[in-house]
């Protein structure tokens, strides 16, 4: 598979077409997994600044592609485009993980989290695998009423949503549902929220790792002795430098899609932190483990009133304003909050002032917001952040 994602990329795909050939690079020559090392890295960054023209496959009408956005939470959404061949693949990779942990078509899963980055599925019109998502730029008390209306049997979530959820609710989340199994994914789960999503539940939350570009990467099973890598679908590389990180070795994640055709990652850097674990797990599954990512926590936004909320509903609002380039905000202090701007063109103050209030009202509470256009927002060494918080200590809860 990976002979033919090289061959079809240099033949069909004007990014990688030019980056092979700047590195000098043969595509007939990439025979095994030896030979990935040879092929140069692509960015994020890389593929914003080729544009769509360049990095799909020639031919490919993005018009008739499912097209997925990342959340912007690395401060400049990606388009994505899949065949829906390919949606299917994805989905069916998905599926084969959450069957892992006893995911039957009676289920009803709820997803907590950003909205309309799920195409309808004939699934759910026959009734099975049935999928609902409350969006995350809901008000809490809104997201906690759908929650208990909904019932769902299966409740996935971003990390960051569930603790914003916990502090809002003032009781236990299982007093508004009482799902058979929970899922996170896309943020590091830490162990003390694992912890009182066990009290909250009674039940342990399954980690899933993926991310929108690739797909599901890895997920727990039942074992949870790690993180099964879907090696069917993506060859998932740890990095430490210039040279491949060991087994039960930190590394920064390079990752290549196998079944992406009409937009190839190949070599793509994630920018997260894993380890590949030597041992196989209990359960007898050939696919490999790795150990939950070593990501950052998801950040959360403390406000004077003790509510903590996830930064994410700020990012949905940032969004909506199409002449943003890039974004970062800052907490100062509980009260304070600093965002930081990159525009395509100069922003009157009115323009400013109205975003101010659109935060604002979101709060709800007398936080003061300094919202500022500046010429660049600095990297970081691994993912550029989107939010930051400043505060000597992080919010309990």
């Amino acid at each position: 598979m990976l002979r033919l994602l090289v061959a079809h990329a240099s033949l069909h795909v004007p990014h990688y077409r030019r980056r092979f050939r700047e590195a000098g690079l043969d595509p007939e020559g990439i025979r095994t997994l030896d030979d990935l090392e040879r092929i140069p890295v692509t960015t994020k960054r890389d593929l914003q600044a080729a544009g769509a023209a360049e990095t799909l496959s020639e031919g490919v009408d993005p018009a008739a592609c499912i097209t997925l956005h990342t959340s912007g939470s690395t401060g400049t959404p990606l388009a994505i485009h899949l065949t829906r061949w390919e949606w299917r693949v994805r989905s069916l990779v998905e599926l084969r993980s959450l069957r892992a942990i006893g995911f039957s078509a009676r289920d009803h899963i709820v997803s907590l989290g950003p909205q309309g980055q799920r195409p309808p599925s004939p699934l759910d019109r026959l009734g099975v695998y049935r999928t609902t998502i409350i969006p995350g730029a809901l008000a809490p008390a809104e997201q906690l009423r759908r929650l208990e209306s909904l019932a769902p049997t299966v409740l996935w979530s971003y990390p960051s949503f569930l603790r914003s959820l916990r502090q809002a609710a003032g009781r236990p989340l299982g007093d508004f549902a009482r799902p058979r199994l929970l899922v996170t994914s896309a943020e590091m789960l830490d162990e003390l929220l694992r912890a009182q999503l066990v009290a909250d539940f009674a039940v342990d939350p399954y980690n899933f790792y993926g991310s929108l570009e690739i797909g599901r990467i890895a997920a727990e099973c039942p074992a949870r002795e790690g993180l099964h890598v879907n090696t069917d679908h993506v060859i998932l590389e740890s990095r430490n430098g210039d040279r491949p990180a060991g087994e039960d070795e930190p590394g920064t994640v390079l990752v290549t899609a196998l079944n992406a055709r009409a937009m190839p990652f190949i070599r793509y850097r994630l920018g997260d932190r894993v380890v590949r674990l030597s041992k196989p797990c209990s359960c007898g599954s050939p696919f490999p483990l790795i150990a939950a990512p070593l990501g950052r926590e998801g950040d959360v936004i403390a406000l004077p009133s003790g509510r903590i909320v996830s930064p994410f509903w700020c990012f949905f609002v940032l969004r909506r304003h199409l002449d943003i380039l890039r974004f970062r905000i800052i907490q100062e202090r509980v009260d304070h909050l600093t965002v930081l701007l990159v525009t395509q063109s100069p922003w009157p103050e009115s323009t400013l002032a109205e975003l101010r209030r659109e935060v604002l009202d979101q709060i709800g509470e007398p936080v003061t917001i300094d919202v500022r256009v500046v010429d660049a927002i600095p990297e970081e060494k691994d993912k550029f952040r989107s939010f930051v918080s400043r505060l000597s200590a992080a919010p309990g809860g």
